[in-house]
């Protein structure tokens, strides 16, 4: 007889740790140490398989939790904040009062935390809203691409850096490119965890794949973006377009058909739109 196969069925307002994963934008590793310290545990683990189910209902609390993290809040400290009752969140004020000199520049962070926990009052409204988003049709084109796991922190060296070797490539292969490139986010990057990326960079002529670099066709898609200038396009500012794109996805305008991204269309100036924040619209 054949190997045991087990049951992944899905009670109604249950899914998958793996999809999950998806909507939270929290990587697996992340869950499973949230689960582990007792911040997220899942409604349900089959006893047979082993395979964790999560609550919809429980994305409010990991998306508060991927904030919090990215304000470097100890887990331990995230405790104590997720037990208080919403709209009073006296924990998190005192701890950011102890690090306010250290942590000044992160204050916008702030305010996406405190917005999420349901404290409106004295918080600013931020630089980016649903009314921000809006949508175009974009052809289909020929990009190189380099892929590679990345953290938080590492980010921006990643992407850069790629786009230079891509760069190079297309030089030696006699193809034309401009100064657009874009930045794909096909998982979650954070600091409990690295995520898969893929840098990309438009270009025209014939080349040959070469080592890292992936040839490949974009299909032409319909793209919901977020125009970011060059004082908000950086961490954590730029999380405020993110959070405007997915609101503008939860209330109901589109469905997204493809992961989130950020699009570089012109070369870098301290004034003016320098990026967007994009996804694909069903």
């Amino acid at each position: 007889m054949g190997g045991c196969r087990y049951s992944r069925r899905v009670a109604a307002g249950e899914v998958t740790i793996g999809e999950f994963a998806r909507r939270s934008g929290l990587s697996l590793k992340a869950l499973r140490l949230y689960d582990a310290r007792g911040l997220l545990e899942p409604v349900r683990v089959d006893p047979a398989s082993g395979y964790r189910f999560y609550a919809l209902d429980q994305l409010a609390r990991a998306r508060t939790i991927s904030l919090l993290r990215r304000l470097d809040m100890p887990l331990d400290a995230i405790g104590g904040v997720l037990a208080e009752p919403r709209g009073q969140a006296p924990a998190i004020r005192s701890w950011w009062e102890e690090r306010r000199r250290e942590m000044a520049d992160r204050g916008p962070e702030l305010d996406l935390v405190l917005r999420t926990l349901g404290e409106p009052d004295e918080v600013r409204a931020g630089a980016f809203g649903v009314d921000d988003v809006a949508v175009r049709s974009d052809p289909a084109q020929v990009v190189a691409t380099i892929r590679r796991h990345v953290s938080q922190q590492d980010l921006v060296a990643a992407f850069a850096s790629d786009v230079l070797e891509i760069r190079a490539f297309l030089d030696a292969a006699g193809a034309h490119y401009g100064t657009e490139f874009w930045v794909i986010f096909h998982g979650a990057v954070g600091y409990d965890g690295d995520g898969p990326i893929e840098t990309c960079v438009p270009y025209r002529g014939t080349a040959s794949p070469v080592g890292p670099v992936v040839l490949r066709q974009e299909p032409a898609q319909s793209m919901a973006y977020v125009p970011v200038t060059a004082a908000d396009c950086r961490y954590p500012q730029i999380i405020g377009a993110y959070v405007a794109l997915e609101t503008w996805f939860d209330t109901g305008h589109r469905r997204p058909a493809g992961p989130s991204r950020e699009l570089y269309p012109v070369p870098w100036s301290d004034e003016g739109v320098v990026a967007h924040v994009a996804q694909p619209v069903a």
